[in-house]
């Protein structure tokens, strides 16, 4: 290895200039950019080792943002694409960094260096040290060295340092282990900035493999890629469970190129490895490590699940005992992951892990948060929700341990998302756990939640302080002042001014958590509350017409657990989307002429509940009929015939935590005040249908916007 850093790595002259690099770029192409712009940045005074923020979505341009900012000398922080304005402004105090390079592929200029203040509301970084210190510790960096944001599932949020050669002996072992060929097409539908994509990011650039960066999540994208070229796909388990049940992607396969299917960043049951290899082909290849470390463990198909399989070349891998000694011998084994990298230093990462007689590791959870002491026996919360994942009627789900850390006999509390208020209800979930769990391993609390925090690579997400936001955030939309008349009539504000989760504030105040939840969220969305506290604000009174008081009083109510009385009053302003029309009734019956429906067709129309499962019907169209107050989608499911086929119109947004244009936001609104909780995306609702047992087959858009349609299918 003789390269200095990673734009070395990919500028080598022995590759081949004139073959696919990056997207649809060639090596010469993507080079000629990253130096034409590695010019710019130092015309504009970036220097040698000063820190920049890297912001921007999944696309080629990143990564030549990326080479750009290390060509030049300077520290890239990977700022996630998806990160507030706040946690970016964070994470930019922290590093030290006040220049930010923004990659943008539709854009005029595709990357523009922009200069903020982000030190204008204080004077400290967020470990409390002042920002010219900061600073100064972040200028003490060698050039190149990239800037990663932790997670957050391990403790307070942080950025961590990796040096040029860390990057690249990371990058090593990728090839070493031969899941990184120069012959490869690496697709990488998952945010760079994470540390696992990164790594594989990094393999791929040493490897001399072309590269092929993708919107995260991005399903179409990755089924034309696998029809096109793509010999590795790189993933996450969550990702992976959706794009194994595309009907797409398993009518198309086997695909040819794809060589290797590499799942890291969470818990890979053997039921995914073998859903994989029945309907693609290829197996689940399994991967782990840190963001200070890099990947030190990989596996291939076939191992059992939470295994990992063995250490990377040119890692060494310990279990330590809870003194912190080095267990003898490389046999059967349970203990803390200690690595010991290429350079000879070593790390803990506070993972408990057990090894088996044949070296291969199978992780049971972090130390004091993801593993649990029960009397005399440990328990893995990863195992657990793997096995609740499964339950009927249970879309999403998170387990966590209650109690102190050093007590002999912890609590588990676990958290789901029910596709269905009676399939799912808690003594049905419970009952699920003790016939498939032994009695140790079974949680002590089962709470239903409309929806669970989740990162972009799928880590669930501790529950948010909602505070209030700066006296500048005012109520000026009808939307907005509809949640400011509920939150003042639920006498929240003063609570709000000194911060609360979701589950704080509703039993100091006497109110259904349950409903709270969704109404914090889109006033957070909508700007009148924030859950970082550099942005909070006093609490001012806010000001709204009389016009929206009886619609907050509903929402109100609604949240008190009271009966919502009279039908809410809702503004003009904030009229629903528009009925359906005969275009998306014509494309509805276009849909079904198409699938070739046989038999009994019965459809439901909005604010409808399901009949009774007294007949069993070929197909079922339902109007708008899934966003209601208790998930009931089990009771569709109930009435198909086996094959039969279940058609969903209603309208949707695209995220209800970032609501940015007006119909969404009045959409939500009227959502909340009529009481509708679940299902307010199509992905949300994609997941709720798989939970009952149905066959998701297309999800598509439609002219009259914002309805789309869902197909699914009972199987036979």
């Amino acid at each position: 290895m003789t390269a200095r850093d990673l734009w070395q790595e990919f500028s080598r002259a022995d590759l081949n200039p004139d073959a696919l690099a990056l997207g649809d770029l060639t090596r010469r192409t993507a080079v000629a950019r990253v130096t034409e712009l590695a010019e710019r940045l130092r015309a504009q005074g970036v220097r040698p080792a000063e820190a920049v923020g890297l912001q921007g979505p999944n696309q080629p341009e990143w990564v030549l943002g990326l080479l750009a900012l290390t060509a030049a000398g300077a520290c890239p922080l990977l700022l996630p694409a998806d990160s507030p304005p706040a946690e970016s402004r964070r994470l930019l105090r922290t590093a030290g960094a006040r220049r930010t390079l923004v990659a943008d592929p539709d854009g005029a200029e595709w990357a523009v260096l922009s200069t903020e203040d982000h030190w204008a509301d204080g004077g400290l970084a967020d470990d409390g040290k002042a920002v010219g210190d900061a600073a100064s510790e972040a200028a003490a960096h060698t050039p190149g060295t990239v800037l990663l944001a932790s997670s957050g599932s391990t403790g307070t949020p942080k950025v961590v340092a990796r040096s040029p050669r860390s990057v690249l002996d990371e990058g090593v072992r990728y090839h070493r282990a031969g899941l990184a060929r120069p012959e490869d097409s690496v697709l990488l539908p998952l945010p760079l900035s994470h540390a696992y994509a990164f790594g594989w990011l990094a393999g791929a650039l040493v490897a001399g493999a072309h590269v092929d960066p993708v919107p995260p999540r991005a399903v179409g994208a990755v089924h034309a890629r696998l029809r096109e070229r793509a010999t590795v796909l790189v993933t996450v388990p969550g990702l992976a469970r959706v794009l194994a049940r595309r009907r797409a992607l398993a009518d198309d396969a086997p695909f040819p190129a794809l060589r290797r299917v590499m799942a890291g960043a969470g818990y890979v049951e053997a039921e995914l490895d073998a859903l994989w290899t029945r309907t693609l082909g290829v197996g689940v290849s399994r991967n782990f490590g840190s963001s200070e470390t890099g990947a030190v463990l990989w596996g291939e198909p076939g191992l059992p699940s939470g295994a990992v399989g063995r250490p990377m070349p040119g890692v060494r891998i310990d279990l330590l005992d809870p003194d912190g000694t080095t267990l003898p011998g490389t046999g059967a084994a349970q203990g803390e992951l200690a690595v010991v990298l290429e350079d000879g230093s070593t790390h803990r990462l506070h993972d408990l892990a057990d090894r088996d007689e044949h070296g291969v590791h199978r992780i049971l959870g972090r130390a004091r948060l993801g593993v649990v002491r029960r009397g005399a026996r440990w328990v893995s919360t990863m195992e657990v929700e793997s096995v609740l994942r499964a339950a009927p009627g249970v879309a999403d789900v998170s387990v966590t341990a209650t109690g102190p850390d050093d007590s002999d006999d912890q609590g588990l509390t676990v958290e789901y998302v029910p596709a269905d208020a009676e399939l799912a209800a808690p003594r049905r979930v419970q009952a699920y756990a003790r016939a498939e769990l032994a009695a140790y391993k079974v949680p002590d609390s089962f709470q239903p939640r409309y929806r669970l925090r989740r990162s972009a690579v799928g880590k669930a997400q501790a529950a948010p302080v909602y505070r209030l936001a700066h006296a500048a955030a005012r109520p000026d939309a009808p939307a907005e002042q509809v949640l400011a008349a509920a939150l003042t009539e639920l006498g929240l504000p003063p609570l709000l001014a000194d911060g609360g989760t979701a589950a704080d504030l509703a039993r100091t105040a006497g109110l259904r958590a349950d409903v709270l939840s969704p109404v914090l969220d889109t006033a957070c969305a909508l700007g009148l509350l924030v859950t970082d506290a550099g942005s909070a604000g006093p609490p001012d009174p806010w000001a709204y017409p009389t016009d929206v008081v009886p619609a907050g009083r509903v929402l109100a109510a609604r949240v008190r657990g009271d009966a919502a009385g009279e039908g809410p009053r809702l503004p003009t302003a904030l009229a629903g989307p528009p009925p359906p029309d005969a275009r998306l009734r014509a494309a509805v019956e276009g849909l079904l002429a198409e699938a070739a429906v046989d038999g009994a067709l019965l459809e439901i129309g909005d604010g409808g509940a399901p009949p009774s499962a007294d007949a069993e019907y070929a197909a079922c169209v339902v109007l708008g009929g899934v966003h209601g107050p208790a998930a009931q989608l089990g009771a569709l499911a109930a009435l198909l015939r086996p094959k039969g086929l279940l058609v969903v119109v209603d309208a949707f947004v695209p995220d209800p935590l970032a609501l940015a244009d007006g119909t969404s936001r009045t959409t939500v609104v009227r959502w909340l005040v009529d009481g509708h909780l679940h299902w307010w995306t199509p992905q949300e609702l994609r997941a709720g249908l798989e939970a009952v047992g149905l066959r998701v087959e297309e999800s598509r858009g439609t002219e009259q916007a914002p309805y789309t349609i869902l197909t699914a299918r009972k199987p036979s």
